[in-house]
């Protein structure tokens, strides 16, 4: 999944760019609370992806999630290792059908095609998003293997019951004002006996509410990412045997590597243009470049404000990760009954 060569940033108007970065910002100050934050949590997802989707592009490329670090491999070999993974809990088989709910541009949906010959509907709430799936997925020649819908997951009123021979969540849940819709309408859609993997964003148990440096990290993080909270491992299986799935397993992958999770956010000895980008030096000279367009009116006002919020992510991403009060990718195997 190589990245974007070229930064582009111009699907926004000069006009309308402020607008939208003052628009989403406006959801982390003072006075905003967590709950007004999930009542207007597809506004404001809606308005991140718009922001920033362009900047992960260029930095991550076709996916947009974290996996183990290997020092052994490349970004792109733990990547890919990380999907088959995904895709072997799944229990895939060529010709089932599954579903990719908040499938940003589609990129993970399209390893997965590739490597199982299964047919992946990608579900998004931004439009922007979708465009560019569709047009990397026609890049690829897989349109009739990866389609995609325009849509809310806590609200798929597009699919019927018991369609769909799997499901999975790639860092996406935690963007929901409340799991519990999510998993009841992935319970519902499900066919009997399949199986649901959520790669979910969660605080640890070394987590402690009211400390201040780690309620700022926190706090980092979800301006950062265009979440309205994080929550507890404990929260999501609560929600998830709620919403009528059996829980098999819940394993923090981010143990799993030989690195920490967070290595290509600092740097990592196995140089790449693409682990440069998402380095420390690549993110500050990104800045410095977008703020240079910027002042020559190349790209829209407000770019540079937008880059701003991704390095505050990355920021608490890496202070959360040598705490370690977070992690990116507990993963949470779930079935739903056969009856």
């Amino acid at each position: 999944m190589a990245s974007s060569s070229v930064l582009n940033v111009s699907h926004l108007s000069s006009e309308s760019a402020p607008a939208v970065v003052n628009h989403y910002t406006g959801f982390f100050d003072k006075k905003t609370e967590v709950k007004e934050r999930e009542k207007n949590a597809t506004d404001m997802v809606t308005s991140f992806y718009e922001l920033v989707t362009d900047f992960y592009e260029y930095g991550y490329g076709e996916c947009f999630h974290f996996f183990p670090v290997y020092d052994s491999q490349s970004f792109k070999e733990s990547l890919i290792e990380y999907e088959k993974e995904l895709a072997k809990a799944l229990n895939v088989q060529p010709g089932s059908t599954l579903l990719d709910i908040g499938c940003g541009i589609g990129g993970p949906g399209r390893i997965i095609a590739r490597q199982t010959g299964t047919t992946i509907t990608g579900l998004n709430i931004s439009d922007y998003q979708i465009k560019r799936a569709k047009a990397l997925t026609e890049k690829a020649g897989l349109q009739t293997k990866c389609i995609y819908e325009k849509g809310d997951f806590c609200k798929m009123t597009q699919f019927q019951d018991n369609s769909f021979d799997g499901c999975y969540a790639i860092e996406a849940t935690c963007h929901s004002q409340d799991p519990l819709l999510v998993y009841k309408e992935v319970a519902r859609v499900l066919k009997p006996g399949a199986v649901f993997v959520d790669s979910a964003w969660v605080m640890t148990d070394k987590y402690k509410p009211g400390d201040p440096v780690h309620e700022k990290i926190k706090h980092e993080i979800l301006i950062g990412n265009g979440l309205p909270d994080l929550r507890t491992e404990q929260v999501l299986l609560d929600k998830m045997r709620e919403a009528g799935l059996e829980i098999v397993e819940s394993v923090d992958y981010s143990l799993q590597g030989d690195l920490p999770w967070y290595t290509y956010l600092v740097g990592k000895s196995c140089f790449s243009m693409q682990s440069f980008r998402i380095s420390w030096l690549g993110r500050m000279m990104t800045h410095y470049l977008v703020s240079g367009l910027e002042m020559a009116r190349l790209v829209p006002f407000g770019a540079s404000k937008t880059h701003s919020v991704l390095l505050t992510a990355a920021d608490g991403l890496v202070a959360s990760g040598k705490l370690k009060i977070f992690t990116p990718m507990l993963r949470i195997v779930a079935r739903k009954p056969l009856k």
